[in-house]
């Protein structure tokens, strides 16, 4: 290895792990499709192939690197090993899947009633169909069939009328009675459809043990808040709890509803239909951006007490730990508690975090001990918009430095650099371009912050001090109600979106684009740099804007001293 090269590398460009990391996800991502393709075979074949396959090429790799030293050797050897460990897992997790009892009996000709024992593992939503009240994820533990009582671990999402909705809480263990189907759309493959039946002697919904005490206060706390949002109009009934929480004012099921007017549904599902197509929805899940914003208010006030480093990073760690519990739960936050956690560990022994190899160790690790993972869209677009940000924001805001100012172009290069890399897969799921998403994020950018700070601050003291919590919460909605002005504004024209190609081939087409678009920025850059370049100077031109902007800042500073001496 050369010597400079090792002496010219720094940590903070280390991009090592990012093949690894790219490598995983995609074998993890053929290892399912290759299984969903079989379906019934014999998995000790798949699992031989694949295994054989990763072992050969990791020996020519360890041949090559032992043989000829190359550097791309030991890469290939680490990302085969890996590309191995990422299938196998993959297709074993997909193998216990299809062998489960659960997944046996949903595949069954007939479609009669069994009786499962499981946990309630999220909060309880409305439901998206029109037959029944409620739905909620559960993890089932034992399922009866003509085998008698066999083990289980299989989700499922239980859909269920108000009769029995109201007895569901997070956390609970219950027996349930439905019918077992397999999924029409959704992320889970199992669904099962609880219905009382009144000449029935047996209960439909049994609770066997009631939630653990974390468990009911957090579900106090958040049944406290969306009390609290009742009191506000319908744009902060609705967009507060989304932007606090990650679910929407109008997914939320009460079982204790109050006495205000509910939320229009007409207007609810208009309101998320205008943020789709401003490129705003992203706002309307819970991300990073809660998790920073909470760090930094914890280490400005540890910072304030004169804090041991240590004793801060414990208390970042437990708040970033009570908020991932508390908000609704998905990919990202998964994704996002990682990192941060790790973030925890680096402040705590005096080191600066690498955002880009944490993002590659979490993308790793999360793959490889959930391999369902990596068929997540929001782990997808999570992953990817930090990824962008940490490539790409720097040179952006580098070359808009040049010709706005700077925390204007700090935003504009946060915004693009994410929605650059996370496009082709928003491609995957709707199949159009969302024009004017970028001047939509550039003006609810200001309020973002501070809506999501008052709305958080809401839902801790809601359940303690709830004239408070209703003043935070409208506060956070004054937040809101901008953005509820920008997407509307955005949505009405009719080049907010256009359509795209979809499937693969438009997600492919998009990267081609966007590659083309970055060749010549690049070109042009490059242009720039040489004409600005004055021959035999090594520096370059002072620009005229930065030259004006430093004028103007030593009048400013030469006419406060004249004033105030």
């Amino acid at each position: 290895m050369n010597v400079d090269w090792m002496l010219r590398e720094q940590g903070s460009r280390d991009w090592r792990l990012l093949p690894v990391a790219i490598t995983v996800w995609s074998a993890s991502l053929v290892s399912h499709q290759v299984f969903a393709l079989w379906a019934g075979g014999n998995p000790s074949e798949i699992i031989i192939a694949i295994m054989s396959i990763a072992v050969a090429i990791s020996l020519i790799a360890a041949y090559l690197m032992m043989r000829g030293r190359r550097w791309w050797a030991g890469s290939l050897t680490v990302c085969c090993v890996a590309a191995s460990v990422a299938g196998m897992a993959a297709v074993t997790a997909d193998t216990v899947a299809w062998l489960d009892p659960v997944s046996v009996q949903s595949r069954a000709a007939n479609q009669s009633p069994i009786q499962a024992e499981g946990t309630v593992v999220a909060p309880i939503l409305v439901s998206d169909r029109r037959s029944y009240d409620c739905q909620v994820d559960v993890r089932l533990a034992f399922i009866v069939t003509s085998r008698g009582k066999q083990r289980t671990f299989a989700r499922a999402r239980v859909y269920a009328t108000r009769d029995d909705c109201i007895i569901l809480r997070r956390g609970g263990v219950y027996r349930l009675r439905g019918v077992l189907k397999q999924a029409e759309y959704g992320r889970l493959p199992l669904w099962i459809l609880i219905e009382r039946d009144a000449g029935s002697v047996q209960q439909s919904l049994t609770a066997l043990r009631a939630p653990p005490w974390h468990w009911r206060v957090i579900s106090h706390m958040q049944q406290s808040f969306f009390r609290a949002t009742q009191q506000l109009s319908d744009q902060g009934r609705v967009l507060v709890p989304g932007l606090t929480m990650g679910v929407l004012g109008q997914d939320y099921f009460d079982a204790e509803p109050g006495d205000g007017p509910s939320v229009d549904d007409t207007y609810a599902n208009m309101m998320e239909e205008r943020f789709r197509i401003s490129g705003i929805m992203h706002l309307m899940a819970v991300s990073g951006g809660h998790f920073v914003l909470l760090a930094a208010l914890v280490r400005r006030i540890c910072l304030w007490m004169l804090m041991d480093r240590r004793v801060c990073a414990i208390l970042i760690g437990g708040a970033y730990v009570c908020l991932a519990l508390a908000v609704f739960p998905g990919d990202s936050v998964t994704r996002a508690l990682t990192m941060g956690l790790m973030g925890t560990v680096s402040y705590a022994i005096g080191r600066r975090l690498q955002a880009l190899s944490a993002l590659c160790c979490t993308v790793i690790g999360s793959i490889i001990v959930m391999p369902g993972i990596s068929q997540s869209y929001g782990f997808a677009l999570s992953s990817a918009a930090v990824l962008g940000i940490v490539l790409c924001a720097n040179h952006i805001e580098r070359l808009c430095s040049c010709v706005m100012p700077r925390l204007l172009a700090q935003t504009i290069a946060m915004t693009i650099s994410a929605q650059m890399f996370t496009l082709p897969i928003q491609i995957l799921m709707e199949p159009q371009l969302p024009l004017l998403s970028v001047p939509a994020n550039l003006l609810v950018a200001p309020f973002v912050s501070l809506a999501t700070i008052a709305g958080l601050l809401s839902l801790s003291c809601a359940w303690c001090v709830p004239w408070l919590a209703v003043q935070l919460a409208r506060l956070a909605s004054m937040g809101t109600l901008i953005m509820e002005r920008v997407c509307i504004w955005t949505s009405s024209s009719d080049r907010a979106a256009v359509p795209w190609a979809d499937g693969i081939l438009g997600a492919m087409l998009m990267l081609l684009v966007e590659a083309l678009v970055m060749m010549a920025i690049m070109f042009f850059a490059h242009w720039l740099r040489r004409v600005r370049a004055e021959p035999g100077m090594p520096g370059e031109r002072f620009g005229t804007y930065a030259s004006r902007k430093v004028r103007m800042a030593l009048w400013w500073k030469e006419t406060l001293n004249m004033l105030l001496r």
